[in-house]
C-alpha cells in the first residue's frame, strides 16, 4: 500500500486530518502546551509523511530480504521502532527551533511518540486491510484460473474421445481390402487419415462450424459405406442457413457410431438414418431395428455429447420411441455465445 502512486497525497490528507483533530478538537497533543497553529500544522504534516516514508522505505527495500515471518509482522515491528526514532529526532529538532516549553523532554518526547505510534498504527491497520484484500484477488484468480485448466483439460478429454473399437475395426476392414481392392483400400486409408486429423485438429476446440462438421461426417459417411455398402442408408438435409452455425467436434460422427452399434442392418434390411435441421436445432433420426446382441460399448457415447453441451450450458434431446430412436442437438450462433 505505501508505495501507492497517490501515496503523497494520502499521507497529507492524514496529515491534515490530524492537525483539525489537534487544534479545534484537542484530540491529542504533541507537547505539555499548545503550539500555534501553522508551526503545528507544519509538524504535523512532516511527521505524517515521515510515518509513510519510514514504513514504505521498510516495504520496498526490507521486506523483500525477510521470508522467515509474516511480512504484516515486520511491517508493523520495524515500523513502531522507526516512529519511535522519528518522535526523538522530532522532539530534539522542535526544541532545538522552539525552545522554552517545546524543549526535549520525557514528557514531549512521549506524547510525539503517541502520536506517531497512533498514526503508525492506523497506516498499517490500512495496509493489513489492502495486503489481505490483494490476496484475496490473487486468490480469486489462481481459483478461477485452476478451475479453467481443470475445465479445459476435461474438454480435451471429451474432445478425444474415440472409441478404440472403431480403430480397430477400421484397420481390419482396411486390412481386408488391401487385398481385395488396393484402390479401395487407398480410398479408405485417406478419408481414415482425415478423420484422424480432424480429430486431433479440434481435440481443443469447445465448437467449429457446422459446414466443417459435415464436411468430417461425410468422410466418416464414406467409410461406412465401404464397409456396409447398401446396408446403411443416410439421408442429409442441413438447411443453408444453418451451414453458419457452431456445434462442439465430432459430435455427429459418435451420433452415428452409437446407431450403427445398436442396431442391425443388412441389403435386404438396410438402417436409415436421417439428419436435418431446422432453425437452430439439428436432429439425428434412425429406425429402430435393435440387435439381439449389441456390440462392445463403453456407455459414454451420449453422456459424452451431453457433458459437452453443458459446458455450453446447454442440454440435448433424447427421444426413444417405439419405433425410432431421435437426438436433437441445439445449433450455437456465434453472435449468441453461451459461455461455459
Amino acid at each position: 500500500m505505501f508505495d501507492h502512486k497517490y501515496n503523497v497525497l494520502f499521507a497529507s490528507g492524514l496529515g491534515i486530518y490530524s492537525f483539525l483533530n489537534i487544534y479545534f478538537l484537542d484530540g491529542d497533543r504533541l507537547f505539555a502546551v499548545n503550539l500555534a497553529a501553522i508551526p503545528l500544522f507544519m509538524l504535523i504534516l512532516i511527521l505524517c509523511l515521515s510515518v509513510w516514508a519510514i514504513n514504505l522505505f521498510i516495504q520496498k527495500f526490507i521486506l523483500e530480504n525477510v521470508s522467515n515471518f509474516h511480512p504484516l509482522l515486520v511491517q508493523f515491528g520495524l515500523g513502531a521502532l522507526g516512529v519511535l526514532v522519528l518522535s526523538f529526532l522530532s522532539s530534539e529538532i522542535s526544541g532545538s527551533l522552539l525552545g522554552g516549553p517545546f524543549r526535549f523532554s520525557l514528557q514531549n518526547f512521549l506524547l510525539t511518540a503517541a502520536f506517531t505510534s497512533r498514526i503508525n498504527l492506523f497506516l498499517n491497520s490500512v495496509n493489513a486491510i489492502y495486503f489481505f484484500s490483494e490476496k484475496l484477488k490473487q486468490k480469486a484468480v489462481e481459483a478461477e484460473k485452476l478451475k479453467s485448466l481443470t475445465s479445459e483439460a476435461k474438454l480435451v478429454s471429451l474432445n478425444s474421445h474415440l472409441n478404440p473399437h472403431f480403430f480397430f475395426n477400421n484397420l481390419s476392414t482396411l486390412s481386408v481390402l488391401i487385398h481385395e481392392d488396393v484402390q479401395l483400400a487407398d480410398k479408405y486409408l485417406q478419408k481414415l487419415s482425415e478423420i484422424y486429423r480432424y480429430i486431433l485438429n479440434n481435440r481443443g476446440n469447445e465448437l467449429v462450424r457446422l459446414n466443417q462438421e459435415l464436411d468430417f461426417l461425410n468422410n466418416y459417411l464414406d467409410l461406412l459405406s465401404i464397409r456396409f455398402e447398401q446396408s446403411l442408408k443416410f439421408k442429409v438435409s442441413i438447411e443453408s442457413y444453418s451451414s453458419h452455425f457452431l456445434i462442439p467436434p465430432a459430435v455427429l460422427q459418435l451420433l452415428v457410431e452409437n446407431v450403427v452399434k445398436h442396431n442391425y442392418f443388412t441389403q435386404k434390411e438396410p438402417l436409415e438414418v436421417k439428419i436435418s435441421s431446422k432453425g437452430k436445432r439439428l436432429s439425428i433420426w434412425n429406425k429402430k431395428q435393435p440387435k439381439e446382441v449389441v456390440d462392445y460399448s463403453s456407455g459414454i457415447g451420449l453422456q459424452n455429447i451431453s457433458d459437452r453441451y453443458r459446458f455450453l450450458n446447454l442440454a440435448i434431446t433424447i427421444e426413444n420411441a417405439k419405433d425410432y430412436f431421435q437426438v436433437e442437438l441445439p445449433l450455437i450462433d456465434d453472435k449468441e455465445l453461451t459461455f461455459s
